[in-house]
């Protein structure tokens, strides 16, 4: 009987000390949130993902690290192994802006001890290890130039903040004296890492469109690194909402359209008009109304001419980078030129197109930007009117450039921006490296008009 009984206590307890992690530091009324959890577990799933393989494995950074740690372990008088602690558990890193001494309140809680953790930053950066009372709590701290953190023992865990207050505020938290922070929204339970970030800290905004909470959360799986998020907004004006959520775009139809370099990003707002009424009143310039020579009319009748699809592309790893962007017509525009042309630094005609030049000048060097306008469509570039040809009429097509189709299937039909860049191309130049690698990055509306967006790597 007695066995039973002891057993039924170790269970009990076992229970109680899993249900007692590190997110219970958190407070509930909080500003930012990052949770990571079975990092040895998502970390050696992240080292199968190709572009990290490269960069952990086969460029020798893990090696590079794990000898730095086993040097500054001897240094310390310890064993590598409690360092790793602190990155092998579970962590939570969580703060808020403090509105009393304009300070941002931060703070992380991880499995670990105080004495391991303050000599750890004692011996990457130097700095002074103390104690020091505040309202009868002994915290020990770690001091480097205006910088002082302070640190409290709890619980198998070391809690790390700037502020001797905030640190009070979590361990009451976690002691269950005040509720704690439980993420909202559709996050995997399997999920590596959870973020949530307040966007909206005042509450006297006169936009009508605020942004408010933003979750996010990042997987490692089927070879790919994938962050997920929602960035959510609060409509003041509900007729505004009604709009965007009209808005039918569909970013991916770029993706047949010549594309240059190793990045491209395509862009559809689907309705040009009601995306300026929308921004009208959020920006005092919107490149068209440089020093007041387009008017505001003139602006919004020139978004009515663009029929909201635009693709650029760039080549941002050779040393001779160019970008070339092209912005999709629904009306000619020609009429607009003369007026659009007389902040230009030149104007000229290259085979029955209009072409405007704008020079900025650096010391000796100037540079140049074209801008060539065609009945259905503006092309901006840094290169002249004959190498911008050439670069697009011998580029392939933006799917076609490294391995996008391999992301084909997790492309959103509905996104209003898609960005892809070759990660492949760029280490194989930079590094001389051959790497079949890319990123993905995508946004869509739900149906309450908030931001979903995502990045894959692999």
């Amino acid at each position: 009987m007695k066995k039973v009984y002891f057993s039924v206590l170790i269970v009990l307890f076992s229970a109680l000390a899993f249900a007692q992690g590190v997110m219970n530091f958190v407070p509930k009324k909080i500003d930012f949130v990052a949770a990571f959890k079975n990092n040895s577990q998502n970390y050696a799933a992240l080292k199968k993902v190709d572009v990290f393989s490269f960069l952990l494995n086969d460029l020798g950074i893990e090696n590079l690290i794990q000898a730095s740690v086993s040097q500054t372990a001897v240094s310390m008088g310890t064993k590598a192994s409690q360092i790793w602690m602190a990155t092998e558990n579970d962590f939570v890193i969580f703060g808020k802006a403090n509105i009393s001494n304009s300070q941002f309140d931060l703070a992380i809680a991880l499995k670990n001890n105080s004495k391991t953790i303050l000599n750890l930053l004692s011996s990457l950066v130097g700095g002074n290890v103390g104690s020091k009372t505040i309202n009868g709590t002994t915290f020990k701290t770690f001091s480097t130039g205006d910088l002082t953190f302070y640190t409290l023992d709890h619980d198998g865990y070391v809690l790390i903040s700037n502020s001797p207050r905030f640190e009070e505020e979590s361990m009451n938290s976690y002691d269950g004296k005040n509720s704690t922070f439980v993420f909202k929204g559709n996050i995997p339970k399997d999920a590596w890492f959870s973020v949530y970030t307040n966007a909206n800290l005042t509450d006297n905004s006169t936009l009508d469109m605020i942004p408010s909470d933003t979750y996010a959360y990042g997987e490692v799986k089927n070879g790919s690194l994938m962050i997920t998020g929602i960035s959510k907004f609060e409509y003041k004006n509900l007729t505004l909402k009604t709009k965007i959520l009209s808005f039918k775009p569909n970013a991916k139809l770029l993706e047949d359209k010549p594309a240059t370099g190793d990045f491209w990003i395509a862009a559809d707002v689907a309705d040009p008009s009601e995306l300026y009424e929308i921004l009208k009143d959020y920006s005092k310039d919107l490149g068209l109304e440089k020093n007041g020579k387009v008017t505001k009319e003139e602006a919004r009748e020139l978004a009515d001419h663009w029929n909201g699809k635009a693709l650029m592309s760039m080549n941002i790893s050779s040393k001779s980078s160019h970008y070339i962007a092209t912005a999709y017509l629904s009306k000619d525009i020609s009429k607009y030129i003369p007026e659009i042309s007389k902040s230009a630094s030149a104007t000229f005609t290259w085979k029955g197109h209009t072409v405007l030049r704008d020079d900025t000048i650096e010391g000796t060097v100037t540079t140049s930007d074209y801008t060539i306008f065609y009945p259905g469509k503006v092309i901006f570039s840094d290169m002249a009117p004959n190498e911008t040809m050439n670069y697009l009429n011998s580029s392939p097509k933006a799917k076609k450039i490294g391995n996008y189709m391999d992301f084909s299937s997790q492309i959103w039909s509905n996104a209003f921006l898609i960005g892809y860049v070759d990660i492949g191309k760029m280490i194989k130049e930079t590094l001389q490296y051959p790497l079949q690698s890319g990123g993905i990055f995508q946004m869509k509306m739900d149906k309450n008009a908030n931001f979903i967006w995502q990045l894959i790597l692999r």
